[in-house]
C-alpha cells in the first residue's frame, strides 16, 4: 500500500517518501517509538521505486528517522555513502555522526562500555549536535571517523559532481538555482564543520 500522493494539492516544492519505520533507540524526547514502534522495518526496494514514480514533485524529501553513519561502519564508509548518493541522483546530502543522547538505550550501552568521550557537562553539551563525534566507535578512531565524514562531503560536493547535478537540474528543468545554492553552501563548509572542536580521544 502506497501513500495517497494523489490526494495532495498541487504546488508543493517537495514531495515526501518514507522507506523505513521504527527506531530502537528510545530517545525520551521522541515520539517515533510511540507512533511507529521499536522494531526497525524496511520497505522492499521495488515498492519504494514504484512509490517514487507516483510522486508528482520533482524534488523529494526522504523523511526516514534512521539515516545516520552507524556503530558498525568501517573505513571507506564515507566514499561509499557519497558514491551511492550520487548514483541515486540525490541533490543534497547531510551525513551525521551516531550520537548517544542521555535517556536513550544507546547512551546506556555506550556508557557501560566506557565509549562516550565527551562527558564534561554542561560544557560538552554544545558538541551533542550530531555533527561532532562524541563517542568512541567500534571500527573507527576519532581521527578516522572525522576523516570519513570529510571524505564523504568532499566527494559528494566536489566541483565536478556539483556541476553534474546543476546540469542535470537544467536538463530536467528542476530549478537548477536551488540545486546550485544548496550545493555551494554545503560544499563551502565541507571539511570545516569540525573546526574548533574539543577532541574526545
Amino acid at each position: 500500500m502506497f501513500a495517497r500522493h494523489d490526494l495532495l494539492d498541487r504546488g508543493y516544492a517537495c514531495g515526501a517518501i518514507q522507506t523505513t519505520r521504527g527506531c530502537p533507540l528510545n530517545c525520551n524526547f521522541c515520539s517515533v517509538m510511540a507512533f511507529n514502534g521499536a522494531h526497525y522495518r524496511q520497505r522492499a526496494i521495488a515498492d519504494v521505486v514504484r512509490e517514487f514514480k507516483l510522486i508528482r514533485e520533482k524534488h523529494v524529501l526522504v523523511v526516514d528517522d534512521n539515516l545516520i553513519g552507524l556503530d558498525i561502519d568501517e573505513p571507506g564508509i564515507g566514499k561509499r555513502i557519497a558514491a551511492v548518493a550520487s548514483r541515486c541522483g540525490l541533490d543534497n546530502l547531510n551525513a551525521l555522526f551516531l550520537t548517544p543522547l542521555p535517556g536513550t538505550r544507546l547512551w546506556d550501552q555506550m556508557k557501560s562500555e566506557d565509549r562516550i568521550a565527551l562527558v564534561t557537562f554542561p560544557e560538552d553539551w554544545k558538541y551533542y549536535t550530531l555533527t561532532f563525534p562524541v563517542a568512541r566507535y567500534k571500527h573507527l578512531s576519532l581521527d578516522g571517523i572525522i576523516a570519513e565524514m570529510i571524505s564523504c562531503d568532499r566527494d559528494f560536493y566536489s566541483m565536478p559532481r556539483i556541476l553534474r547535478r546543476v546540469w542535470s537540474s537544467l536538463w530536467q528543468r528542476r530549478k537548477p538555482l536551488i540545486s546550485l545554492v544548496g550545493n555551494q553552501q554545503k560544499g563551502r563548509h565541507s571539511g570545516s564543520v569540525l573546526s574548533g572542536r574539543k577532541t574526545g580521544a
